[in-house]
């Protein structure tokens, strides 16, 4: 479920026809691509890939921004799987991890949210928690007293409660260590 203040946004742009969805190519001449060498409706590419041919896409790739000119069949099964898998009611593919951290923290906190991020996070999470209109707080890494102290400030500090995100790492890059998730050190 999302928070209120997304959903509002949502709703409302959905009411004045402003939200934008993925659909699927369209018959159109391409002229904002990245398919110079016209791989994307090369029979040669598309005969030679099975899964292609099994399902009969067309098209052998995306060539460009899917919100635009080039979401592919391909995609939208691959999330459906995904979303299944995590019995989730639907998932979206990110081009890179670099991609899912902006696009992600730039569009759901939101203005008077709070971030709390520990210091080691990568730093395209830090880029798109500075995207974001959510006010950012990181903790000393891996620290959990000063993580406590931060949310108890923030519980205290409004007086309206804010969505509070905790952001942290499976693995640090940088150290390769892992998360007190529990409690520990």
């Amino acid at each position: 479920m999302l928070p209120k203040k997304l959903q509002d946004k949502i709703d409302a742009r959905a009411s004045d026809s402003s939200l934008r969805s993925l659909g699927l190519r369209q018959d159109l001449i391409d002229f904002s691509s990245n398919d110079y060498l016209g791989f994307s409706s090369s029979k040669k590419m598309f005969k030679a890939c099975s899964v292609l041919k099994q399902h009969n896409y067309q098209a052998n790739g995306a060539t460009g921004s899917r919100l635009l000119t080039a979401n592919h069949p391909l995609y939208l099964d691959t999330e459906k799987q995904i979303a299944g898998f995590h019995n989730t009611p639907s998932a979206l593919i990110f081009n890179s991890g670099y991609d899912a951290n902006i696009g992600f923290f730039s569009s759901v906190p939101q203005r008077g949210d709070v971030i709390l991020y520990d210091a080691l996070c990568h730093a395209s999470i830090r880029d798109g928690i500075a995207m974001s209109h959510a006010k950012g707080h990181k903790f000393a890494h891996n620290n959990l007293q000063v993580l406590e102290a931060l949310l108890e400030a923030q519980n205290t500090s409004s007086k309206t409660r804010p969505e509070i995100y905790v952001v942290t790492e499976a693995v640090f890059s940088m150290d390769g260590d892992s998360p007190a998730l529990k409690g520990g050190s």
